[in-house]
């Protein structure tokens, strides 16, 4: 998994931008996948409440609000 950590980390994040609600993963990576879902939705939350989320329009997902 270490090898394919950065990719892993920004294909994960992507997914939870999307409004995922449930992701497969390998039982070896069920805390590592758990701790890093709650920290991109945590800084997503951050985001939102500082009125810095920005929309990226590649994504043509539907606005969060």
């Amino acid at each position: 998994m270490k090898q394919h950590a950065c990719s892993y980390k920004k294909y994960t994040e992507f997914l939870v931008r999307a409004g995922i609600d449930s992701v497969s993963i390998n039982s070896d990576a069920t805390v590592f996948t758990r701790k890093l879902v709650a920290s991109i939705e945590q800084r997503i939350m951050l985001k939102k409440a500082l009125g810095q989320v920005k929309i990226d329009p590649d994504w043509n997902l539907p606005d969060p609000n």
